[in-house]
């Protein structure tokens, strides 16, 4: 076992003794510390909106929940962290993808968050099939959308890939018509980042919580940190991490589009573990792992308020580093994929491959663009899911009271 192996096993051991990662909280502007965007097309009723100063700069959509996470560093894969989209900000999804010329979109959210668009849902379906309703919409979409097939991981339970064809025009701002180009793009979903409480305890913690928060706030229990489920969906991200690690660093830079519910507590670990892994070999003593990871997370927390949102995010980045450590061989994290049996997969992966390189062009020109500034910005066939406030609830006492003595709203 190497020092720093040692090291990061003694922080995990501690901080499950103590029943949470203390250090987490002594990390700069976890909540909103800078004007945000309250605007009908968020979720949750209007709220959890990007930083006025951070707003991701589209010439095709006036307004979308979006931040440009790339502040991170010259060799670091820039992202998009968004909100989950509802069914009113669909078509504005897909134009930013198109836009942004992006080729690779994560999805974090939990198969079992509650479906819907209302201020307590978390989730939506937002690539076709689409139901009857959103199919004839979806036919005057500027770009128009269309998945070719999907596999499910073999070596991640519940981790999904579809590969989706755009079809717009090169500025992605009127109709497509017949003869304008095409774009394969990869949408990995993992569905089954969480890990719950008992339903006593989820109850109890919901009980502490102004009625108004009582179904929607969405945190794992800090006692969870160090058990076989922590460390199971850590392995399961550190998978996907590495993936998309390989991925990302394929050709030339590009975006890439990453969601939860909120678009920042998953969104934000999963952003920061890449990142972390990067630059893992240049770091050789606790103080450069821990001083990196708090610089990380700050960073992100600049563009995008919540990043890293719980101390249990916080710890799955220490315990992904750590398993990662234990086994650092690309080829034992390489992941294998069963076809759905209906698609000519073979076909839709070749063109996902050749795809992957020349989007140097649009990521340099939204980088250029800067954010806009002192806006007021008004103007796998998965079922109804459950909602997260239900007996399953993903609750955190500890997070609860906290919020509570520094007076913040609570994220969903």
């Amino acid at each position: 076992m190497s020092g720093l192996e040692k090291i990061i096993e003694e922080k995990l051991g501690r901080w499950r003794q103590q029943g949470e990662a203390a250090e987490y909280y002594a990390l700069r502007n976890r909540g909103p510390y800078k004007p945000t965007v309250s605007h009908e097309l968020n979720r949750f009723g209007g709220q959890m909106g990007p930083y006025v100063d951070a707003l991701l700069d589209l010439q095709t959509v006036e307004y979308i929940n979006a931040s440009p996470i790339d502040n991170l560093g010259e060799e670091a894969p820039a992202f998009i962290a968004t909100m989950c989209p509802k069914r009113s900000t669909f078509e504005h999804f897909w134009m930013m993808v198109w836009e942004t010329g992006a080729r690779v979109i994560v999805n974090l959210t939990h198969e079992r968050d509650k479906v819907g668009s209302a201020p307590a849902d978390k989730r939506e379906r937002y690539w076709p099939p689409f139901d009857e309703a959103m199919e004839r919409e979806s036919r005057g979409w500027a770009v128009q959308v269309r998945t070719l097939g999907h596999e499910s991981c073999e070596s991640v339970a519940g981790l999904l890939r579809y590969a989706v064809e755009l079809r717009g025009s090169a500025s992605g701002g009127p109709p497509p018509s017949r003869g304008e180009r095409t774009r394969v793009v990869v949408l990995y979903w993992y569905s089954r980042w969480r890990v719950t409480l008992p339903a006593a305890a989820a109850r109890a913690a919901r009980s502490a919580l102004p009625l108004a928060h009582r179904n929607r706030l969405d945190f794992p229990a800090s006692s969870s940190i160090g058990t076989r489920p922590f460390y199971a969906n850590a392995e399961n991200v550190l998978h996907l991490a590495v993936h998309l690690q390989q991925l990302l660093a394929r050709g030339e830079p590009h975006w890439c589009v990453c969601h939860c519910s909120a678009g920042v507590g998953r969104t934000g670990t999963l952003i920061a573990l890449l990142r972390v892994l990067q630059r893992l070999p240049a770091l050789q003593s606790e103080a450069q792992l821990d001083g990196f990871v708090r610089t990380t997370i700050e960073r992100m927390r600049e563009r995008r308020l919540w990043m890293v949102k719980t101390d249990v995010e916080y710890a799955l980045l220490y315990a992904a580093t750590l398993l990662w450590l234990r086994r650092s061989r690309d080829k034992e994290f390489e992941l294998s994929w069963q076809g759905d049996g209906g698609d000519d997969w073979g076909a839709t992966a070749l063109a996902i491959s050749e795809a992957l390189g020349p989007a140097a062009s649009h990521l340099q020109e939204v980088r250029e663009s800067g954010r806009k500034r002192g806006s007021s910005a008004t103007g796998p066939h998965e079922g109804s899911g459950e909602e997260s406030g239900g007996d399953n609830a993903i609750d955190n006492a500890r997070d609860v009271q906290r919020y509570r003595d520094a007076s913040l709203p609570a994220p969903p």
